[in-house]
């Protein structure tokens, strides 16, 4: 990023990445535990191999790597789950479609738990590239599950959008449509607070980054959504101005409170990616779409608070000590 040279890992970490290693730990513990107990009622061989070899093995790896870093910063480790639990209950209590959608909204609560974990951790890059590398396996789990689950005929069905023009051959739900407007109406309002900020900041590698930013991902990503509500037939908002151009009020901002809106506003919209990513389930290409824009979010919020950090524009944490 414009020339900068990344600063050395911290060798410690601050109260709050402390509290997300350990929160990410102990829900790995309990995701491993509660899949023992399902896999006992499984009958299909299939989704019984998909919870061992994909789930719980995703999750002990992870679970794994979690330890480490706990250990390498002296931060006390919860107590492990059984080996291995089985369950004398009768077996033919739960069909493999209702086992199913529990796994798939454990899937999905992982998700949001770890935009959560990368949201909140600013002091140290190797937690927070930790955590961006298990946001991706577990998308990467999602899709594979979404897939599966649909295969057999265990997922429900959303109202379908029925405003999709004939020609187009794609299935779309009524929560897909509003996502893609939702997406798009999100997009328009950034460019334009983008165009303003661009105005007001006064340091010029802070200047041509808001420019790198608008140009190679927000205006893009608007022309994509843009094919795709045209696609379907979705109503469009108005857009932006094609550009806005003043001098008026440039003393009202300074570039560090224009540095930290944008960051507030970055993790709103990885929250808007991953929400999008968890609800489309009846188009798998619009959902690979959406995983596409989470990627390059996470890289953007990394090179962000990486710049911050080489500016002093973000806050200090208070530190995780030892006693």
């Amino acid at each position: 990023m414009l020339g900068l040279k990344k600063k050395k890992n911290p060798t410690q970490v601050d109260c709050q990445e402390a509290y997300n290693l350990w929160d990410a730990l102990t829900s790995r513990y309990n995701a491993i535990q509660q899949m023992q107990i399902l896999h006992n009622f499984v009958h299909d061989k299939d989704f019984s191999l998909l919870l061992k070899h994909a789930y719980m093995e995703l999750m002990d790896k992870q679970a794994n790597k979690l330890e480490q870093l706990m250990n390498d910063y002296q931060l006390a480790l919860p107590k492990r789950p059984p080996q291995s639990i089985k369950t004398p209950a009768n077996v033919e209590a739960y069909e493999d479609r209702f086992l199913a959608a529990i796994a798939i909204n454990m899937i999905q609560e992982n998700i949001t738990q770890q935009i959560r974990f990368i949201r909140t951790s600013l002091t140290n890059e190797s937690v927070r590239k930790t955590f961006i590398d298990f946001l991706g396996e577990g998308a990467d789990l999602y899709d594979s599950a979404i897939k599966y689950v649909k295969l057999k005929g265990w997922l429900s069905i959303p109202p379908l959008y029925k405003q999709v023009p004939s020609e187009n051959k794609e299935s779309l739900d009524s929560g897909e449509a509003y996502q893609l407007w939702d997406h798009l109406a999100a997009r328009y309002d950034t460019i334009e607070k983008t165009q303003k900020y661009q105005n007001f900041a006064h340091d010029v590698d802070f200047k041509t980054l808001l420019v790198i930013g608008l140009q190679t991902v927000l205006e893009k990503q608007a022309n994509l959504l843009e094919n795709e509500c045209a696609k379907f037939g979705i109503l469009q908002p108005s857009r932006p101005p094609k550009s806005i151009s003043t001098n008026e009020g440039m003393d009202l901002y300074d570039d560090e409170l224009i540095f930290r809106d944008i960051f507030t506003g970055m993790q709103f919209i990885m929250e808007l990616h991953s929400t999008a990513l968890k609800q489309t389930t009846t188009n798998d290409r619009l959902r690979s779409l959406y995983r596409k824009f989470l990627d390059q979010e996470l890289n953007a919020l990394d090179n962000w608070i990486n710049y911050g950090k080489t500016k002093g524009w973000l806050r200090p944490i208070p530190m995780f000590t030892l006693k």
